[in-house]
């Protein structure tokens, strides 16, 4: 079973902060942009490597006790094989974060850290590299002493095993049949017990969590990563604006350039995250197969993937680790993934008047309010020109149209009047929403929905 497939079913839930943090001690698989993989969507064959093993130990342990007639020393060995794998499992999430922070900072990303006794923020300092190195080395070296413990127990089992034999020739189809479970259960303790020990303890607490939030007793909503606020509304992360100014970007070489010079991001859907007009909307958690989607819709431009991949691999680290995203929400918000399908249109000489629902616009469906039934929504409806900016060096100027639109009774829908309006213009409506039962909680915006005016 894959927790993403969970989280499809469930867009508006995000697991608590201790159920991220076991997700790291997770298997990983490497990601499209090469990096070592962060969180991926959890498995569970594990369990059936773990369960062979039990069965190995078993039949061992039944032979060793058969032959040799030392049960005390049979069991101890089995317990001491499961522990090690345990304790060098222990140090896995901070390798996994290591290893990480070392593939964005080999690609001249800056990273922030926390600084010790205070809580701010603050970028690496140079040598990050080697400390990091020297971090990860230290927890290798500590996993590697727990596994080379598991190793010389099957050692010291073999030969315990062949000393003991009662038979003349300690060599035959027996001891060597023991032997090698002995082997197979080193390499397989090794290889999958400590995944499987936490991955299901991570299983435990991801389902708690998410009845916790079916059951509305739980604050486990899915948080909104979508750059500032205007008017404590949110209208999405600019990747330009983020290459152009963000300090830790510095060294991409991008804020010496001009914004048309900048690799331009397709307009995508990735499961509750998208993509429009170069900005970034995420919604909840970002999975290392939500990462590979968003490249793959970048097949075509070698430059705008791997930008992507790597802004999307710093903001996962800092939505997991440094608790990023600037609200920790404790209501649902809509707008999981707005309606980037393409342009609307509308001819003025036959049709002035068109209704707008927050279904078309927003992709807010009826499946999605129900998660918030009964708690007090506001939308808000804009209508607004684009201007560019004549040096194109500025995001193009907006110009609000106020009176060209009616709002429904219910909010969930808008009227436009296009009357006046000139061929060729295209006007973009957005709508947002805001928690009137908690201010504090900011409303999203909807992708701008474009309309073109034509003759």
């Amino acid at each position: 079973m894959e927790r993403e497939s969970l989280l499809h079913k469930n867009p508006q839930f995000e697991p608590g902060v201790n159920t991220k943090k076991l997700w790291l001690y997770c298997r990983r698989v490497e990601t499209q942009i090469g990096s070592p993989g962060f969180l991926c969507s959890p498995k569970q064959w594990d369990l059936a490597l773990f369960f062979l093993i039990i069965l190995l130990e078993i039949i061992g342990l039944y032979l060793f006790y058969k032959y040799v007639g030392n049960l005390t020393f049979a069991i101890a060995f089995l317990l001491a094989d499961v522990t090690f794998a345990i304790f060098a499992h222990i140090v896995h999430g901070s390798m996994s974060l290591t290893q990480n922070r070392l593939f964005l900072l080999r690609r001249n990303v800056k990273l922030y850290l926390n600084k010790p006794g205070r809580g701010i923020l603050a970028l690496a300092r140079d040598g990050q590299i080697n400390r990091e190195k020297w971090k990860l080395f230290r927890y290798k070296v500590f996993s590697s002493t727990f596994y080379s413990s598991i190793s010389l127990l099957a050692f010291f089992k073999i030969v315990g095993f062949i000393a003991n034999w009662p038979g003349r020739d300690p060599i035959n189809s027996i001891s060597i049949t023991i032997c090698l479970t002995y082997i197979i259960v080193a390499v397989l303790q090794i290889y999958a017990t400590g995944y499987f020990t936490f991955s299901s303890l991570f299983f435990v607490l991801f389902d708690w969590n998410l009845k916790q939030h079916k059951e509305q007793k739980g604050r486990h909503y899915a948080r909104i990563d979508a750059g500032t606020s205007t008017n404590n509304l949110y209208e999405g992360i600019d990747i330009h604006t983020l290459l152009l100014t963000e300090r830790k970007f510095y060294e991409l070489g991008y804020q010496q350039k001009t914004r048309e010079s900048l690799p331009k991001f397709n307009n995508c859907t990735v499961r509750n995250h998208f993509i429009h007009d170069n900005k970034l909307y995420l919604y909840g958690i970002l999975t290392d197969e939500d990462l590979n989607a968003f490249v793959n819709c970048h097949a075509n431009n070698v430059e705008a993937k791997q930008v992507l991949g790597i802004v999307l691999l710093d903001l996962q680290l800092e939505k997991c680790i440094l608790n990023g995203g600037k609200d920790v929400y404790t209501e649902p918000i809509p707008f999981p993934a707005g309606n980037i399908a393409g342009l609307g249109a509308i001819e003025p000489g036959r049709q002035k008047v068109a209704e707008y629902s927050v279904a078309k616009v927003a992709n807010d469906l009826d499946e999605n309010r129900k998660e918030r039934a009964g708690r007090c929504w506001e939308y808000e409806w804009i209508l607004e020109e684009h201007t560019p900016d004549d040096n194109r060096q500025h995001p193009p100027a907006t110009i609000k149209i106020p009176n060209a639109i009616t709002r429904s009774k219910d909010q969930l829908s808008v009227t436009v009047n296009f009357e006046g309006m000139k061929a060729g213009q295209t006007c973009y409506l957005s709508v947002y929403a805001k928690n009137l039962a908690e201010p504090f909680v900011r409303g999203i915006s909807s992708p701008a929905f474009p309309i073109r005016i034509i003759a």
